[in-house]
């Protein structure tokens, strides 16, 4: 099949009609796009023979091999990767979150002569920013006149002329311990941090609303929607129903 780069495997499945990713271990029931942003296990599927990948936050790349993940799944027999570089990483600041909070927090820091460490799990920064397409309110020196996803360009293309600022995507902060370390993983990296001082800018999810089959493909939140349609250019769907305002 084909994908656009920097599209994520789960819109560029959707994109060709493909809304079954996996389906539930106990009862079988299907699951497909719901979130959109890694907080979720409706995208789950094998890739390249690893089980549970979530698809909306992994990019498309040549040679890929993608399969609809059904159930529990047991682990590879043998590691997929071979070896994983161990990394430690001394800065001053730590920030865990790559959207707007998180941006804003490592631009300010970094014009104070701080050396930061920006963490987030996708592949691209900017977060929410990345499906706004209204233009914001307000003064020019705070983004007005300028779209989301155009906001976390500027962001981007700042954080990344700044010597003093390092950028790991695709990658998951997953424990803070003893003296501080925190560690965080990436598909061939684990690293082991030692900031100075850490800001979690983590985000917020949907809750979503209970009712019968809303855990079926073509039920989804408000931010998956906008997800597929504002930042990848896909129709979620022909026909809509919007519960709530």
């Amino acid at each position: 099949m084909e994908a656009y780069e920097g599209e994520s495997i789960a819109i560029a499945l959707y994109a060709i009609g493909i809304d079954v990713f996996s389906w539930s271990p106990k009862l079988g029931r299907p699951r497909g796009p719901l979130c959109m942003i890694g907080k979720c296990s409706s995208c789950f599927m094998i890739v390249d023979g690893v089980p549970n990948t979530k698809t909306c936050r992994f990019p498309v790349r040549e040679g890929l091999r993608v399969e609809r993940q059904r159930g529990w799944t047991t682990p590879p027999p043998k590691p997929i990767i071979d070896e994983v570089e161990s990394l430690e990483i001394k800065t001053d600041v730590l920030i865990i979150g790559g959207g707007p909070a998180g941006l804003e927090a490592a631009s300010i820091l970094s014009k104070s002569g701080f050396n930061v460490v920006i963490v987030d799990e996708h592949f691209k920064l900017g977060g929410q920013l990345l499906k706004q397409t209204h233009k914001f309110f307000g003064s020019v020196d705070l983004f007005g006149g300028m779209r989301g996803f155009q906001i976390a360009e500027a962001y981007v293309k700042n954080l990344l002329s700044q010597p003093n600022i390092r950028v790991l995507t695709e990658t998951v902060v997953y424990g803070v311990f003893r003296g501080g370390v925190v560690s965080a993983v990436s598909p061939n990296k684990y690293y082991l941090i030692k900031p100075r001082a850490v800001i979690a800018a983590t985000g917020a999810q949907e809750k979503l609303l209970e009712f019968p089959n809303n855990d079926l493909p073509g039920v989804m939140g408000a931010g998956g929607a906008q997800t597929i349609m504002n930042e990848y250019g896909v129709k979620p769907g022909e026909r809509a129903l919007v519960v709530g305002s």
